[in-house]
């Protein structure tokens, strides 16, 4: 039952193969916020904002997108979705069809 089946759980990797995914998952999260960094940067300069005002929210924004990013891993995975049942007879063109994800 659950954790407690008996079997052995799966070796750790070698700690040079996690060090590698950590930096691999950091430096995606990094270069997505300076993009979004980059995006506020160039919106807001194209739009009038001072340069020192520009750069404060460009800076805002890509801490945001990291952190966010951060947090958004630690959420536990979506339980697989139930397949749709078939379309019946019934169903007529403007009938809504059940979504597995309506009672989340």
């Amino acid at each position: 039952m659950g954790r407690h089946d008996g079997r052995a759980a799966a070796p750790a990797a070698p700690w040079y193969v996690r060090t590698g995914r950590a930096v691999l998952r950091w430096l995606g999260r990094l270069l997505l916020g300076a993009v979004a960094g980059a995006v506020v940067l160039g919106a807001t300069l194209w739009a009038g904002t001072s340069w020192e005002s520009a750069r404060a929210l460009a800076a805002g924004a890509a801490v945001v997108v990291v952190v966010a990013t951060a947090l958004a891993a630690t959420l536990p995975p979506l339980p697989d979705a139930a397949p749709l049942p078939p379309r019946s007879p019934a169903d007529g063109p403007r009938t809504r069809r059940p979504d597995p994800h309506d009672d989340l």
